[in-house]
């Protein structure tokens, strides 16, 4: 099991035997987590009005034998959250030029993408470009940050005769664009969101209209994972370094490649055509 997801998969499997105190811990830790990361035992039970034994009580639910344990898997789950400012100064207590940045950033990245191989499985590629294949239609939801990804693929399954919607993050318009969703369909969601309340309200009209519903995320939020079919998660950077969407990024680019794997020789003949026809009407920049 991976570090980064390790934390998660924790609370999932102890979400059954959790308290009102340790939601109440679980609900801080989650909503701020660049402060959470960082308190001590003391500084946790101020902030959540809980006791040292509640505290420790939940850790040990999780599996944890020691806070600092406890608080190591925090950290390591929640390392993009970490606010601007605070990555800022980071940053630049190492980084005196131009060339030190360059290096800092490139090795920094390359860190994170080759964390992909230990948090992503064969059989969540499998299910997940499956699934696109064989859906009716695919909606893809992103709002702030992961409207990139999510964007990315809305544009790119088009090259494979998918009918691919994408929600827009209008909350005036956002039923208008579900209401065609049925039990035949799938809603792919990526969420970067601090305050998941937006995404909740979409996966729950979607689920409750018979759609299948992927979640792509960084963060545990136990509302969420009830409306999901799957909840994959990836997160974005160090928790010492400026936040970057280039994990996200490089993941919607493998699901791109994993249906081109999975579609075989439908959809190398769509992107032959594809590219005919691009050259038949001239429809190419020069």
């Amino acid at each position: 099991m991976s570090i980064d997801t390790e934390w998660a998969v924790r609370v999932s499997k102890a979400s059954s035997v959790l308290t009102k105190s340790d939601r109440l811990i679980l609900s801080f830790i989650t909503s701020n987590p660049q402060d959470a990361a960082f308190l001590s035992l003391k500084g946790l039970t101020e902030k959540t009005g809980t006791s040292k034994p509640t505290v420790i009580e939940f850790y040990k639910k999780l599996g944890y034998t020691s806070f600092k344990e406890f608080l190591t898997g925090v950290r390591n789950f929640y390392e993009h959250h970490i606010d601007s400012y605070r990555a800022s100064s980071i940053i630049f207590k190492k980084v005196q030029n131009f060339s030190d940045l360059i290096a800092s950033l490139i090795e920094t990245e390359i860190h994170s993408i080759m964390r992909l191989k230990n948090c992503i499985s064969e059989d969540d590629l499998s299910f997940l470009s499956n699934l696109i294949l064989t859906s009716g239609r695919v909606y893809i939801f992103g709002p702030g940050t992961g409207y990139y990804p999510a964007h990315f693929l809305f544009e790119r399954l088009k090259r494979y005769k998918i009918d691919v919607h994408f929600v827009e993050n209008n909350i005036q318009h956002i039923a208008e664009e579900l209401y065609p969703v049925n039990n035949d369909d799938l809603l792919l969601v990526f969420n970067y969101l601090p305050e998941p309340a937006v995404v909740e309200k979409v996966m729950h009209y979607s689920r409750d209209a018979g759609a299948s519903v992927v979640l792509i995320t960084g963060s545990i939020y136990l509302s969420l994972a009830s409306y999901s079919d799957r909840v994959i998660y990836i997160n974005r950077g160090e928790i010492e370094f400026k936040n970057s969407m280039a994990v996200p990024m490089a993941f919607a680019n493998l699901v791109l490649l994993a249906v081109e794997l999975a579609g075989g020789e439908m959809i190398n003949s769509y992107l032959k055509d594809l590219e005919e026809k691009r050259e038949e009407y001239k429809l190419l920049f020069s």
